[in-house]
């Protein structure tokens, strides 16, 4: 027992004789001492863990793809972008927007890449009215139009530049 102690706490010197070696462990019952081995074992791993897992400026490099703050302005402006892109490319007259957004990921590369999954459904405006933005949606379900939508936008906020990288849609 006292060498898995001395593991662990190298600078205690311990030894069977010691005043603090029956506090911490008895030499006798060395049964008792691998359940203690083991549990400060799995804390020093968890602490490990969460030393080493990603921290909010460790986003800023990296290339991990991360949740995106859908409060976040550039978010919503890559969003914006690909519901307008999809309008263009659709032939339909109606514009449709988001039902509702399943999941926003962001990746910092050289620029952005922006990730959603979204539920898009079609409105009562036509493409060409104004405020598209907060057109109802169509009532009846045969004229909702569901579909399940996935975009990748890629961004250079410094050179202006953004363009639809993926787009694929599915009648949901």
């Amino acid at each position: 027992m006292h060498s898995c102690l001395l593991v662990w706490a190298p600078r205690l010197r311990l030894s069977p004789t010691s005043p603090a070696a029956p506090a911490l462990c008895s030499a006798s019952e060395e049964t008792m001492a691998w359940p203690l081995c083991t549990l400060l074992l799995l804390l020093a791993a968890q602490a490990v863990a969460l030393a080493w897992s990603p921290q909010e400026e460790d986003r800023i490099i990296g290339g991990g793809i991360y949740d995106a703050d859908l409060n976040d302005e550039w978010v919503q402006r890559a969003l914006h972008f690909a519901i307008s892109e999809y309008n263009k490319a659709t032939e339909d007259e109606y514009y449709r927007r988001p039902l509702r957004v399943l999941r926003a990921r962001e990746q910092t590369v050289a620029g952005m890449n922006y990730f959603f999954d979204v539920e898009v459904g079609r409105t009562i405006c036509t493409k060409s009215q104004p405020n598209l933005d907060t057109c109802a949606f169509h009532e009846q379900p045969e004229l909702q139009k569901k579909q399940l939508c996935s975009f990748e936008i890629y961004e250079v906020p410094w050179e202006d530049r953004r363009s639809l990288v993926k787009s694929r849609c599915q009648e949901s």
